[in-house]
């Protein structure tokens, strides 16, 4: 009988999220196919789609403009809306990015050297710091994408100083990570964002410049991206603000969790 009871549950769970797939691709593809994105387009699009789905999944994203214009127009109720969205970091984002943007880069020269050959490598930097400089990088990604083939193949390897580990494993494709130390995340504080909400803040009047008629300007402020460099809510806070966006939402990108603060 449980067997049967258990069965059931998955069969469900398997609608649903069959079902969530469906109504996110409603809202993602068609400005996907409406224009030709880059990859960090891309994912910004796919975030907005997490938030519209949650909010409500008859939410549309009909353009994605250029400045002055907020980021986003959707339709929502008849109405069109200006979405204005950010990630909100820590104040040494920049540490994190210049080795996750090195990492990146080695990648992609591990690609072109080594065709056909699909690992996940896992990367450990000293301290969680890599100050090299800015004509050094092509030469130490190609030595980090050198490293992890003669890591793959169970090679010796000199590791350069900043570099405390490599780790590699079979994967379906390449995949280079960077893995923090000390990867937790510090709590959101209302202050931090209502920092952020005012920096937003500034742009409304250019907005109000576009020859696009809207009639509302929101705002979705992203955190939790799994790193250091961003945040985590605190359920014991109570986010509430006054803005002078209609709306302001707080969203954490790992689980789409969604909050309205304004």
């Amino acid at each position: 009988m449980n067997f049967e009871i258990n069965r059931e549950d998955i069969k469900k769970l398997m609608e649903s999220a069959k079902k969530e797939r469906e109504d996110l691709g409603k809202i993602i593809y068609p400005i996907l196919d409406k224009f030709e994105l880059e990859k960090k387009e891309i994912l910004e699009v796919c975030q907005i789609g997490k938030f519209a789905h949650k909010i409500d999944n008859e939410i549309r994203i009909t353009d994605k403009p250029k400045p002055p214009n907020p980021d986003f127009i959707i339709e929502y109720k008849g109405k069109l809306i200006g979405l204005e969205h950010t990630q909100i970091l820590t104040n040494d984002a920049s540490r994190y990015f210049k080795i996750k943007t090195l990492l990146d880069y080695a990648k992609q020269i591990f690609e072109k050297k080594y065709p056909d050959t699909n690992v996940h490598a896992s990367i450990s930097i000293l301290n969680d710091e890599w100050n090299y400089k800015q004509n050094e990088k092509s030469k130490l990604a190609e030595e980090i994408a050198d490293m992890v083939q003669l890591t793959r193949l169970e090679m010796e390897c000199e590791l350069p100083d900043s570099i405390t580990l490599i780790k590699t494993s079979k994967h379906s494709q390449v995949s280079f990570s960077y893995k923090e130390k000390n990867w937790q995340a510090e709590y959101l504080s209302k202050e931090r964002l209502e920092q952020e909400v005012q920096k937003k803040e500034r742009k409304i009047s250019e907005y109000k410049t576009s020859k696009t008629d809207l009639s509302e300007y929101w705002l979705v402020l992203l955190i939790g991206s799994l790193s250091s460099v961003s945040y985590e809510l605190n359920e014991s806070i109570d986010y509430s603000i006054q803005s002078d966006f209609e709306r302001v939402y707080l969203m954490a990108d790992f689980d789409a969790k969604v909050i309205r603060v304004a």
